[in-house]
């Protein structure tokens, strides 16, 4: 059976849908090249959605506390599946430790800890004059001479004998756990040398402390997660990315058990975290809408 097919008025070519199905229009002479242009590239482009999607706004208390469920059992299925290392702090020196009696005479342990003290005076003096011009670098644009200062800083302090007492006190390693050196801004070279300082400044830290993060409640798994979800949805405008930030947390969670235990020990932060993510999810998103308008095929023209 033929289609009665007629031509919309001038200027609602584009009004036109995929809402026609297989359906092709058989356009005559009455139609401009313009009205037959418009019409048919109508007919053939894929719908965007971007405007569409529901808002953030539009997600139920009940769908929050869904993502929230996730993100808690994501802390701790990986917890449960990966506990911590035996604890070791009772074998390691500690300077200004009181040495037994029978090893080692007054004498030399009040001699031992005066040069514990003063080396540990020196690190943190050195630290602090590396901090200093990270922190400079920090408020730079993103360039090639700005990830070579900042991987030199790295390199310095990766020679450097950190202690405990010396990352509480020059926060050196909240510093190199900022997005601007550890996020999607930042150039892969930058990223690795940050993160592998950190990781190593982290377990030394637990081997030391004999820090046991099974000793967190519920309530503490809970709040993290709460923290979380709180920081995604006050991010987040769109519905999808909402949802899309959510799911990739609880993958990096899984996947990084040192992650999960700074998060409960409080060293690290969950707000921090969503940006990391959150920048990642924001540049696949722009990619794949780049990708997909390269790829769109050019408007095809029926014989007349």
């Amino acid at each position: 059976m033929a289609s009665d097919f007629r031509a919309p008025p001038k200027g609602q070519e584009n009004q036109l849908s995929k809402e026609f199905g297989g359906f092709k229009p058989q356009l005559d002479g009455s139609w401009s090249f313009q009205a037959q242009f418009n019409a048919i590239a109508a007919m053939s482009a894929e719908d965007d959605w971007s405007f569409k999607e529901g808002s953030v706004k539009d997600v139920t208390d009940r769908g929050r506390g869904e993502a929230v469920r996730k993100l808690q059992d994501a802390l701790e299925d990986t917890i449960e599946k990966n506990p911590p290392p035996a604890r070791l702090s009772s074998l390691l020196y500690r300077p200004g430790r009181q040495c037994d009696e029978d090893e080692e005479d007054g004498g030399i342990a009040k001699a031992a800890a005066a040069d514990a003290a003063v080396a540990e005076v020196q690190l943190r003096k050195d630290v602090r004059s590396l901090l200093a011009p990270l922190r400079e670098l920090e408020k730079l644009p993103p360039s090639g001479s700005r990830n070579g200062a900042a991987l030199d800083i790295f390199r310095q302090l990766k020679r450097l004998r950190i202690t405990v007492d010396c990352l509480k006190a020059t926060k050196i390693a909240v510093e190199l756990n900022k997005p601007c050196w550890r996020g999607a801004l930042a150039s892969k070279d930058v990223q690795e040398a940050a993160g592998a300082l950190v990781k190593n400044w982290r377990s030394m830290y637990r081997t030391q402390t004999g820090q046991s993060v099974e000793k967190y409640s519920q309530r503490r798994f809970r709040l993290v997660a709460v923290d979380m979800e709180e920081s995604t949805y006050g991010a987040n405008p769109k519905m999808a990315q909402y949802c899309k930030t959510v799911d990739r947390l609880c993958k990096e969670l899984r996947k990084d058990p040192e992650l999960c235990r700074e998060l409960l020990a409080g060293t690290s932060s969950g707000a921090e975290l969503r940006l990391r993510v959150g920048e990642r999810v924001k540049g696949e998103q722009l990619t794949k809408r780049r990708n997909k308008s390269e790829a769109a095929p050019p408007p095809k023209f029926l014989p007349t």
